[in-house]
């Protein structure tokens, strides 16, 4: 709701924990592919056995409840108040529509992480530098990239990391501004104090490696 976003562009969303992004066998797997696609070569895919989605289509929809969830719940309607039951059974099935919902993590790997994306947006606390440098095997050669930071000094250090390894190509250091408007009848004006900038964007090009 806060991007103003509809139904068909919210379902394009996909998001990923950063756990799998950056756990140690999955960058090994993406800088593979990449070392692969710069020597163009064709590697047979290994068939690994996925036991979360085999756990999951073991699940039913709606999902009964289990004998000693009702013997606890016969225990609590006795000494607490309806209120903590029901939300007690409104957790539970939110946890259940997770489970039937989101994707495994092999599922994660295999279809969002290792084929290479076209694009790289990039807006978080952490060190842009490192960040950045965990992120590129994700992204293809010859794509765009924008890391965001709200100070400079982070964007001068990953500008000057880039460089120095040949990472990027059309490396650019902008910032960015943003002006809030009152809108009143008969007193429209821009905010009279606020922030003098928005913070700062560093875009290139991932070069082939």
């Amino acid at each position: 709701s806060k991007f103003n976003l509809g139904f068909g562009e919210r379902e394009c969303i996909k998001y990923v924990h950063c756990g799998h992004v950056f756990d140690a066998d999955v960058l090994a797997k993406a800088k593979m592919v990449e070392r692969n696609s710069a020597e163009d070569m064709i590697v047979e895919e290994t068939v690994e056995e996925d036991v979360e989605a085999e756990e999951r289509k073991s699940l039913e929809w709606p999902c009964y409840l289990q004998p000693h969830t009702r013997e606890y719940l016969l225990k609590v309607k006795q000494t607490r108040p309806i209120k903590e039951v029901d939300d007690f059974l409104s957790k539970r099935c939110a946890r259940f529509a997770r489970k039937l919902t989101r994707p495994t993590s092999l599922e994660i790997q295999t279809s969002y992480l290792l084929p290479q994306s076209d694009c790289l947006i990039l807006a978080s606390k952490y060190n842009p530098t490192t960040t950045l440098l965990n992120m590129l095997p994700f992204l293809a050669p010859s794509c765009p990239f924008v890391v965001f930071s709200e100070h400079l000094e982070p964007l001068v250090e990953t500008f000057r990391e880039l460089q120095e390894q040949e990472l990027a190509i059309n490396l650019r250091l902008s910032d960015t501004w943003l002006r809030d408007y009152q809108v009143l009848e008969g007193r429209t004006h821009p905010q009279m104090s606020m922030s003098q900038n928005g913070g700062f964007l560093l875009t290139g090009v991932k070069l082939h490696p």
